[in-house]
């Protein structure tokens, strides 16, 4: 049932800093009506700041990534150009000048923004919002990383019901993608075909990628942001929503998201298959099957306990289509992760079981 927003909408820019609910979270003009309750993250070891705060108008919160992108070095004159400088420290005499710079932000953005909202669900109930909410905050909080060794028990009685428990609207973006109904500039090839089809889309991440509406096509082969290269692939099948879920029928649709999501890539961007790393995450951010394609110089999500390289996977399940019920994996996560909560309660309950 559609609950109604609990504000009605202001499309006056002037307005936003009196209630800003009705422009979350794709048409903010400014952070000014964000007003901060905590910093999840000082970005001292991520290189991303985040905030957890509360919008003018909102009853609920939101996380906001800050990042700085890397600088585009594609037209180097442009860049030189685009760059204003400021003293930083007087001159010592010798041969070193010390400035603060300013790129202008017609050349490139100064910081990469990413306001997380799960209040604007409305199809959602509360207590599923609330939950994409302690996700998000959790993803995005400092936290150490803690590696685990997931058995097919483990993954039964911990990972299935956490799997179970994930609101239905968390993934609600992948199926609008699919449809064709979002990111439809960011598309370099789909094919719909139900069991073995998928779509290939250029990952936000990839931020230094030339303007998918101002820049032609033919002018991305060879860019000089192809270091930076980062490839999305969302498998139409929606039964498959992780490594486990992999077997022997699965096959044509793997070697499809391998093989063509490369060919694709080198025809686009002159990338060659040596540059480029395919890759699935265990556990995954969310629960449809996907694959990441990477320059091999891209260093983003590939360590060792997460990342498991797709042709990889393909050779397990031909030689056992039961590999991946039956082996142990071990993943990566924060501390404060629920899926490690959850794991550790199954661990405790085990041994004291058999105590």
């Amino acid at each position: 049932r559609r609950v109604a927003p609990p504000h009605t909408p202001r499309h006056s820019a002037t307005m936003a800093s009196e209630d800003e609910s009705a422009l979350l979270p794709h048409k903010l003009p400014s952070l000014r009506g964000l007003k901060v309750d905590r910093v999840l993250n000082d970005g001292k070891e991520s290189g991303v700041v985040a905030l957890l705060g509360t919008f003018a108008g909102c009853s609920t919160q939101a996380v906001v990534k800050l990042s700085r992108p890397p600088i585009p070095v594609g037209d180097p004159d442009a860049l030189s150009r685009a760059i204003s400088l400021s003293e930083r420290a007087p001159w010592s005499g010798m041969e070193y000048g010390y400035y603060h710079g300013a790129l202008d932000p017609l050349f490139a953005p100064g910081l990469s923004v990413d306001v997380l909202y799960p209040g604007c669900l409305y199809d959602e109930s509360e207590e599923a919002r609330e939950k994409l909410l302690k996700k998000h905050i959790s993803r995005n909080t400092a936290q150490a990383p803690v590696a685990f060794r997931e058995t097919v028990e483990a993954y039964e009685s911990a990972h299935v019901p956490y799997i179970r428990a994930i609101p239905e609207g968390a993934i609600g973006w992948v199926y609008k993608i699919l449809a064709l109904e979002k990111e439809t500039e960011r598309l370099l090839f789909n094919d719909p075909t139900e069991d073995a089809g998928f779509l290939l889309n250029t990952d936000p991440k990839w931020t230094t990628h030339p303007d998918h509406n101002t820049t032609p096509k033919a002018m991305w082969n060879g860019h000089a942001s192809t270091r930076d290269l980062y490839c999305l692939g969302l498998c139409h099948r929606k039964d498959v929503k992780s490594l486990r879920d992999l077997r022997r029928e699965h096959l044509p649709m793997l070697r499809a998201m391998a093989e063509t999501g490369r060919r694709v890539i080198r025809e686009t961007y002159g990338l060659e298959d040596h540059s480029v790393r395919v890759f699935v995450h265990y556990p995954p951010q969310f629960y449809h099957f996907h694959v990441h394609y990477t320059n091999v110089a891209v260093d983003i999500g590939v360590q060792a306990e997460r990342a498991h390289l797709l042709d990889d996977v393909i050779d397990n399940i031909e030689r056992d289509s039961e590999h991946y019920a039956k082996c142990a994996i071990t993943g990566r996560m924060g501390e404060s992760d629920e899926l490690w909560r959850r794991y550790r309660e199954w661990r405790a309950n085990r041994d004291a079981g058999s105590a």
